[in-house]
């Protein structure tokens, strides 16, 4: 609802269709119609309505930070995509939900080692014959 006031000694002099009248808010003194006028109600309103949105925005995104997950190992909060991996459907394939992407990559480096070494037979220690002439029952003569 605009406000407008003016003077009585402006009023007599200049009459109420003169640039006499002020309206609360504005600079400047202007006919009562241009003071009643709304011409920039709309961009206020979307001056507002950009601010609301933006600290919204603001307020989503530290509140996602705050449920962001850290690392149980090292300390790291998770990368947005190792955090959708541990949260998605296939959550099974993420391994370890408690640890982040380089520790989780640590882990599969030495389960990967694990059984590489375990799929590779023992060498012979020196004097040891590799087995030959052995079968069942013995050695074969």
């Amino acid at each position: 609802m605009p406000v407008v006031v003016t003077r009585l000694e402006q009023l007599q002099e200049h009459g109420a269709g003169a640039a006499v009248w002020r309206r609360l808010g504005r600079t400047g003194e202007q006919t009562l119609t241009d003071a009643l006028d709304n011409p920039d109600g709309e961009d206020l309103y979307r001056r507002q309505y950009a601010r609301a949105e933006a600290e919204d925005e603001r307020r989503r995104a530290a509140e996602r930070e705050a449920r962001r997950p850290v690392c149980k190992r090292c300390g790291r909060k998770f990368t947005d995509e190792r955090w959708e991996e541990t949260t998605a459907g296939t959550a099974w394939k993420a391994g370890d939900l408690s640890v982040c992407g380089p520790c989780r990559a640590d882990d599969v480096a030495r389960e990967e080692a694990a059984r590489i070494e375990a799929a590779v037979p023992p060498e012979p220690e020196d004097g040891q014959e590799t087995g030959c002439g052995r079968g069942w029952f013995g050695w074969r003569t």
